[in-house]
């Protein structure tokens, strides 16, 4: 083989070794990739809760059945704080207000035992907590209103 053949095969061999080099040149770098969980609860279910119609002829103290207030949580977040118009004690007074002629009301209280679960997370297949609300109304309050529909919104709060 004469040199320049030699020459030219290594340098054919050279520019094939060149090209592999920068073809697989490269760098690397790390990226970060991450997430934040903010706790929170959201009510699932707040149903009303009626007196239905009052006897004032026998008056009667009233304590209709129970509903259940249900919410859902983040997991491993709380237990929340359970708020029933500006009451979080578990006890709170309201007073019904006659919608058809005004002035009359009649008092009344909602109690609940605070919710003590801590959430298990927000899905839809999660069990929710339950928090029974319980009425009362004594039968001397309402003995000596007006006639009408009686009405109050409440809030229900539940937080984080």
């Amino acid at each position: 083989m004469s040199c320049l053949s030699f020459f030219r095969i290594a340098a054919v061999s050279a520019a094939a070794v060149l090209s592999c080099s920068f073809a697989s040149a490269g760098d690397t770098l790390s990226m970060a990739v991450s997430a934040n969980v903010v706790g929170t609860c959201k009510l699932v279910s707040v149903p009303p809760l009626p007196f239905g119609t009052l006897d004032q002829v026998t008056a009667p103290d009233l304590n209709p059945a129970a509903v259940n207030v249900t919410y859902r949580c983040t997991k491993n977040t709380g237990p929340a704080t359970f708020t029933v118009g500006a009451s979080s004690t578990g006890t709170y007074s309201g007073l019904l207000a006659n919608t058809t002629t005004a002035g009359d009301t009649i008092p009344y209280t909602i109690t609940w035992t605070a919710p003590t679960t801590a959430g298990s997370g927000l899905g839809t297949g999660v069990t929710p907590v339950i928090v029974p609300l319980s009425g009362h109304m004594l039968g001397v309050n309402y003995q000596n209103v007006s006639a009408g529909a009686y009405a109050q919104a409440v809030a229900v709060v539940i937080t984080p």
